[in-house]
């Protein structure tokens, strides 16, 4: 699928990442590329990448090695690296400037340890763009958004990322009718069991407001929040030293730009503040 626009406020991701070194987890995505909504790989001065396996639904067999993460048939390959989301053991803190993620984070069954360790490796004052599909586009709309309660629950029990609670819910509520590769019932069933190995699965369900809510828990600083229509919902933060708190209050309030201009009906029902 390719965008004839990028997003609104690309100046101001590209300008702060122009020349910076990158890592992406759970890339390449088209989302980044020159035809991308936000076409990052091109101002980028270095990208390196992270799969969980050898071998992924989305991008058939890769090998982990320097020159291996071929993001941008342009720009000279990254470092490709096998790791699981939650555990980038071997790359050092404070790496990158810049971590990208496009359509990841809602397949990983413990996202606040993933986040801690993406935000591990990236610098003081580096930045975080991330990408996450909403709800209310997807094959989840009939699910409901994860409770904030759940994540923390999540990661206070150190969930592993062979954990299957949400199968039930998924199997009566996923629409295979907008999951063409899942086949029938049965055959996304059966792949389903196997989601340790293939990944498939959402495992948590996500509206804009719970990925906001998300980035201030890690006392990001929000710098821009925006949803794009089928079903995307694209945040832009910095990690800030230790010391400091952000004050992100405003995107927590009921005339919040996003949920204001958000095509999603989930982001705004009843004019409610989002909770801090």
């Amino acid at each position: 699928m390719f965008w004839k626009k990028r997003i609104k406020k690309f100046k101001q991701y590209s300008s702060r990442l122009n020349g910076g070194s990158g890592l992406e987890i759970g890339g390449p995505s088209w989302m980044f590329s020159k035809r991308g909504l936000i076409p990052l790989y091109t101002v980028l001065g270095g990208l390196d990448g992270c799969n969980f396996d050898t071998r992924t639904v989305w991008e058939g067999r890769i090998e982990e090695g320097p020159g291996n993460y071929r993001y941008d048939k342009l720009r000279p390959a990254g470092h490709q690296y096998i790791r699981e989301a939650v555990d980038l053991r071997g790359l050092e803190s404070e790496k990158y400037d810049v971590i990208l993620s496009s359509h990841c984070i809602e397949h990983v069954a413990n996202p606040l340890k993933a986040i801690a360790e993406w935000l591990r490796v990236l610098k003081t004052d580096g930045l975080f763009v991330l990408v996450v599909p909403h709800k209310d586009g997807t094959f989840d709309h009939k699910r409901p958004v994860t409770p904030w309660e759940h994540l923390v629950d999540d990661f206070e029990r150190a969930v592993a990322e062979d954990d299957l609670t949400h199968l039930p819910e998924i199997l009566e509520l996923h629409d295979l009718a907008m999951d063409p590769p899942a086949g029938d019932h049965e055959s996304f069933r059966r792949r389903s069991l196997k989601n340790v190995d293939n990944r498939c699965l959402h495992q948590h369900v996500f509206d804009t407001n719970l990925v906001v809510r998300l980035i201030d828990h890690f006392k990001l600083r929000i710098l821009d929040v925006q949803t794009e229509l089928p079903y995307h919902i694209i945040i832009l933060a910095q990690k800030v030293s230790k010391d400091l708190v952000p004050d992100n209050s405003a995107f927590f309030t009921a005339s919040a730009g996003y949920r204001e201009n958000s095509p999603f009906p989930t982001d705004k029902p009843n004019k409610q503040p989002a909770v801090l």
